[in-house]
């Protein structure tokens, strides 16, 4: 499923004529699905979108990403480096596993490769 942010560019005609899945959605509303539905979450250039409209916060995206992954599933988000960085503190806040990974050839963006823990309660 391609999920186009409201507030980006319309890339929804690209995906529908290549015979994908896409939707528009703004990420400062909940995502129409169930909880823990997703797999796998990649974000390019979601946060910093997020960040420059000044709707909602870079935690509100990501607890909202937190609740439709499934325990272990994966998130890739590629953004500036500077919203990876602040990125990476509220990720430890979600109990993810993160690490930074750079991009070769690239020093502006940095990829954020997170997984969701399984907790079991106790």
């Amino acid at each position: 499923m391609n999920v186009i942010p409201t507030t980006g560019h319309n890339y929804l005609p690209l995906i529908v004529d290549r015979g994908f899945i896409g939707v528009f959605h703004d990420w400062c509303e909940a995502f129409p699905t169930y909880p823990r539905t997703y797999d796998l979450v990649h974000a390019d250039g979601l946060l910093s979108l997020q960040s420059s409209q000044h709707r909602c916060t870079v935690l509100d995206v990501l607890t909202e990403i937190d609740r439709i992954l499934r325990p272990e599933g994966w998130v890739i988000i590629r953004d500036y480096a500077s919203v990876i960085e602040s990125s990476r503190a509220l990720t430890t806040q979600l109990k993810w596993d993160a690490r930074l990974v750079e991009i070769e050839n690239n020093n502006e963006e940095k990829l954020l490769i997170c997984q969701k823990p399984f907790i079991k309660v106790q």
